[in-house]
């Protein structure tokens, strides 16, 4: 009984882990974050270079984007109020009930 105790609490810590290190599970440097029923964050890329746009619950980047210093990067709202990505000039659109997403300055 104490063995089974002890593997349900490691499974629930293990999964606490994953679902709360959010931005930190993913590489690069975070240069701009968007929560879910936060107004959209719009701003600019602040060096050239590979912007990755992740969410809070995926290793793996959603899109990955060349950009110049200056070109426009964050996030709107589609009409229907889920999130979207937005890099340059392209957009992507991100899941419904998306928690917080990401856009990430790539290593060289």
């Amino acid at each position: 009984m104490r063995t089974v105790r002890v593997l349900i609490a490691a499974l629930a810590m293990f999964t606490g882990v994953a679902l709360f290190t959010g931005c930190g599970m993913q590489g690069g440097k975070t240069i701009m974050t968007q929560g879910g029923t936060s107004e959209p964050v719009m701003g600019t890329a602040p060096q050239a270079g590979q912007y990755a746009l992740y969410t809070s619950m995926s290793a793996n980047p959603t899109a990955t984007v060349s950009l110049k210093e200056g070109d426009p990067l964050g996030f709107r709202k589609a009409e229907d109020g889920h999130l979207v990505g937005v890099a340059g000039g392209q957009s992507f659109d991100l899941p419904h009930g998306t928690a917080q997403a990401y856009w990430k300055l790539q290593s060289k």
